[in-house]
């Protein structure tokens, strides 16, 4: 049995030390995530310590973001799923210290996968990167 499939057999409601997630993870994201409507949108405000550039968030938190709402999204649809390809494209750097809207919807599923998309934009609405996604599902509720 691969630990994929000992992970699908488990109840992941709660993962207190995923790093965008999990809430007693201390260097980590903490995103809290919530359903609307056929979206899962999140809120986060990027401190020093998750910058690249000065002043400028670390694009790996950017795409780190977009799979997590992706996979946010694909478990309230009722799918538990692992990301197996991603790709993001960045429109704009993502300021230190400002507000950033996350958000991801499912774009269709099958049998075997989900495919997904998400975006993180500014406050005013900006577009700062927007990705796809494809999540093997490994157990569907």
């Amino acid at each position: 049995m691969s630990i994929w499939d000992k992970l699908a057999q488990e109840d992941l409601k709660e993962m207190p030390l995923c790093f965008a997630c999990g809430k007693d993870n201390a260097g980590g994201l903490r995103l809290k995530f919530r359903h609307e409507g056929d979206k899962a949108l999140a809120e986060f405000i990027a401190g020093e310590q998750f910058q690249g550039w000065p002043k400028i968030m670390h694009g790996g938190i950017t795409c780190t973001m977009l799979d997590e709402a992706i996979g946010y999204i694909a478990g309230f649809s009722g799918f538990y799923c692992a990301t197996t390809k991603l790709e993001v494209h960045y429109r704009k750097p993502a300021p230190v210290g400002k507000r950033l809207l996350v958000s991801a919807w499912v774009k269709s599923h099958g049998e075997r996968t989900v495919e997904g998309a998400g975006e993180v934009r500014l406050e005013d609405g900006t577009l700062i990167a927007e990705g796809t996604a494809t999540l093997a599902i490994l157990k569907a509720k």
